[in-house]
C-alpha cells in the first residue's frame, strides 16, 4: 500500500475507530461496498480485478453438489467464466476502466482434463480467456520443471514467481519472470508472485530438481522495492501461499506467538506474508481452495487479502479506486451484496456455448480414459517372455530399514497375498522420526501390498521408499489434498497400469478419487491379475451422506470390472466409518 495511504488510514483510525472509510475497514475483517457514489467521478481510475486460483483443470460444466446434494444447480465452468470477463470488459471499456485477470496458481491438476495432456489443453483455454498474469503454483510441477517451461513457453501471459530461483547458478530461472508491470490510465501498477517454499515437500524430488524455492518473507521485500523504482504506486502481490481454513482463530494464533525471527527459514501462508510484509496494497491468495466472500484486512499493514474457491465454482472481482492526482489507491467496492466472489451457476452466467462445447468434447475424452478397460494381453507377454515363473524368484529383494528399534512380527508367506491398509495421519506427523518408524515397521511386516493414506509430503515418502527397495509405488495425482498410495513388493508384484476413477466428479469421495492398480501376481509356477482399489472416504460434517453416495458409485463401478472379467478385486483403505452410523 502507497505511504500516502497508510498514513491516511492511521490518521482516520485514531479518529474513527471501526469507521468503514474510502472502502476499507479498519478491524480485521473488511465489508463489502457496493459502488460508493463518491468514487464515481473523474478523480478516480477504476480498475477491475478478476482472480481465479486452484482451478486444478475444473473448467467443465459441472453439479454444484456442495450447494444442494439432493438438487445440485449447474455450474458453467471455463464458458461462464467467459461469459462473465468479456461482459466486465466490455462495461469496462465503455466507461474508461480497466481489468485485469489473474490466477493464483494450480490451474490444471487435480482432473483427466488436466493431466491428460500435462495442463496444455488447460493452458490454451486461458490464453482464450486472454488472462494477464499467474503466479506458478505448486501443482504446477506435478510433470516437471520443463513441462513447466514447455507451458510457460505457450502461455501467452506471464508466469509470476519471484522466490524461485537456480539452485546451481542462485539466478532467474526460464519459466518465470519475479514480477509484472502494468500501466493503465497513466497509472503503474506493479504485481509481484511467490510460491510457498513447502514446494519441494509436495512433489517427488525429481519434480522440482534443480530449484531452489526461498521464503517468500525474505524475498518480497526487495520485490515491493524494484516495482517501486520502476514507478509503481499501486501493488499487488499474486501469493501462492494460501489463507487457512478458518482464518480468524488462524490469525490470532499467529499473532500471539509472533517472532519475525522464526519466520525467516518457515514456510509462511498469504495472512503471515500480508502481517508481516507492509507496502503491498491488495494480495490475491492460492494453494489453498477455502474461498470468502469477504477480504482479509491486516489491521497493522492494511493489505486486503482475498481467495477464492478452487475448482471453477466462481470468479473473483474486486473493483480498486485509484485517485488519478496521487496515483493510490483509495477505496474498492465488491460486485455483489455476499461480496466478492461470483458464483457460476448458469441460471446467473449464461455459458458461452461454443467454449462449452469445445471444453465438452476434450472433457469427454478424457473422462473416458479412466473408466476404460485396459487390454494387457501384450503386456503380460512380455512379462512372462522376460521373467519366467520360477520358485527361485520369490520375495528376494532385501530391505533396509532405517532403524532396528522394536520387535515386530511379520507374516509374509510365498504362497498367500498379504495386503495391509494403513492411514498415515498426515504423514510424516512426527518427521524424520515418522519415516524411520514406518520403514522399520513395513519392513518387518513384509505384506506383499500396502494402501495407504493420508501423504503430506510426498518428498518424505519418497525417502521412506528409498529405505525399502524391495517395494515399488504408485501415487495419486489427481487428489485435492493428502495422497493416496499402492505400495507392492516388486519381487512378486509386476503393475500393468493404474487409473483414479470419479476423478472428473469427485465430491462425493471428498476430493480424494480412489487409486485402482492393476497387477500380475506369480507366486511359484503360478500366476493371477489382481485389481487393488485404495480408497480414503469422507469424514466429518456431511461425511455419512457423501459415504453412502461414493459406495454406491463405487459398488457399480466394480460390478462393471466384474462385467468384464476381473474377478480378482482387493478394495482396501479408509472408510472413516463410524459406529454410530445408521442408515
Amino acid at each position: 500500500m502507497g505511504c500516502a495511504m497508510r498514513k491516511l488510514l492511521s490518521a482516520l483510525r485514531s479518529l474513527l475507530p471501526g469507521v468503514l472509510t474510502l472502502g476499507l475497514l479498519i478491524p480485521v475483517l473488511a465489508q463489502p461496498v457496493l459502488m460508493p457514489s463518491h468514487y464515481e467521478n473523474d478523480r478516480y481510475y477504476k480498475l477491475n480485478v478478476l482472480f481465479t486460483n486452484d482451478l486444478h483443470g475444473a473448467i467443465d460444466m459441472s453439479k454444484a453438489w456442495y450447494m444442494n446434494p439432493e438438487f445440485p444447480p449447474d455450474l458453467g465452468g471455463g464458458a461462464s467464466m467467459y461469459t462473465y470477463v468479456k461482459q466486465i470488459r466490455s462495461e469496462a471499456k465503455a466507461e474508461g476502466a480497466g481489468v485485469l485477470l489473474l490466477d493464483v496458481g494450480n490451474f490444471y491438476q487435480g482432473t483427466p482434463l488436466g493431466i491428460a495432456d500435462s495442463g496444455r489443453t488447460i493452458l490454451r483455454w486461458m490464453n482464450a480467456m486472454q488472462y494477464d498474469a499467474a503466479a506458478v503454483g505448486t501443482y504446477e510441477f506435478m510433470f516437471g520443471v520443463q513441462n513447466v517451461t514447455r507451458l510457460a513457453q505457450e502461455a501467452q501471459f506471464p508466469f509470476l514467481s519471484g522466490n524461485i530461483v537456480d539452485a546451481g547458478t542462485g539466478g532467474p530461472v526460464d519459466f518465470a519472470q519475479p514480477s509484472q508491470l502494468f500501466e493503465v490510465d497513466g497509472i503503474k501498477v506493479g504485481i509481484f508472485g511467490v510460491t510457498t517454499s513447502e514446494t519441494p515437500n509436495l512433489l517427488a524430488p525429481e519434480r522440482t530438481r534443480g530449484l531452489r524455492f526461498h521464503n517468500s518473507l525474505n524475498v518480497a521485500e526487495g520485490l515491493i522495492s524494484d516495482l517501486e523504482e520502476q514507478g509503481a504506486t499501486v501493488i499487488l502481490s499474486l501469493a501462492h501461499l494460501g489463507v487457512p481454513y478458518g482464518r480468524e482463530q488462524a490469525y490470532d494464533e499467529f499473532v500471539e506467538s509472533t517472532i519475525e525471527e522464526n519466520f525467516q527459514n518457515a514456510p509462511v501462508n498469504s495472512l503471515q506474508l500480508a502481517h508481516l510484509m507492509s507496502g503491498i496494497d491488495v494480495m490475491f491468495s492460492g494453494h489453498i481452495s477455502a474461498g470468502y466472500n469477504l477480504p482479509w484486512e491486516d489491521p497493522d499493514t492494511h493489505t486486503l487479502v482475498f481467495q477464492s474457491y478452487g475448482n471453477g465454482s466462481n470468479i473473483g472481482h474486486v473493483m480498486l479506486y485509484i485517485d488519478k492526482e496521487t496515483k493510490t489507491l483509495m477505496g474498492y467496492s465488491l460486485p455483489t451484496k455476499r461480496g466478492g466472489l461470483v458464483t457460476l451457476s448458469t441460471d446467473d452466467v449464461e455459458p458461452d456455448m461454443q467454449m462449452a462445447r469445445d471444453i465438452s468434447e476434450k472433457a469427454t475424452i478424457a473422462n473416458m480414459a479412466t473408466r476404460t478397460m485396459p487390454d494387457y494381453n501384450r503386456k503380460l507377454a512380455t512379462i512372462r517372455n522376460i521373467k519366467p515363473l520360477s520358485f527361485e524368484s520369490l520375495d528376494t529383494i532385501p530391505g533396509q530399514p532405517l532403524q532396528h528399534k522394536y520387535t515386530i512380527p511379520g507374516f509374509n508367506h510365498w504362497d498367500a497375498l498379504e495386503a495391509v491398509t494403513w492411514n498415515m495421519e498426515q504423514f510424516p506427523k512426527a518427521g524424520d522420526t515418522t519415516v524411520s518408524n514406518i520403514s522399520e515397521v513395513m519392513n518387518a511386516i513384509g505384506a506383499d501390498i500396502f494402501a495407504v493414506q493420508e501423504i503430506g509430503s510426498i518428498e518424505a515418502f519418497t525417502r521412506l521408499l528409498q529405505s525399502l527397495p524391495q517395494y515399488g509405488y504408485i501415487l495419486t495425482q489427481q487428489s485435492s489434498y493428502y495422497d493416496q498410495a499402492i505400495i507392492y513388493r516388486k519381487d512378486v508384484l509386476t503393475p500393468l497400469g493404474s487409473l483414479e476413477p470419479f476423478a472428473e466428479n469427485d465430491y462425493n469421495f471428498a476430493g480424494r478419487p480412489p487409486l485402482r492398480a492393476d497387477f500380475i501376481w506369480r507366486f511359484g509356477n503360478q500366476e493371477k491379475q489382481i485389481t487393488v482399489v485404495n480408497i480414503h472416504l469422507k469424514c466429518c460434517g456431511d461425511g455419512l451422506n457423501r459415504r453412502k453416495k461414493s459406495v454406491v458409485e463405487l459398488h457399480d463401478y466394480l460390478r462393471q470390472l466384474q462385467d468384464h472379467g476381473m474377478e480378482n478385486i482387493i478394495v482396501m483403505g479408509d472408510w472413516n466409518d463410524d459406529v454410530t452410523d445408521v442408515g
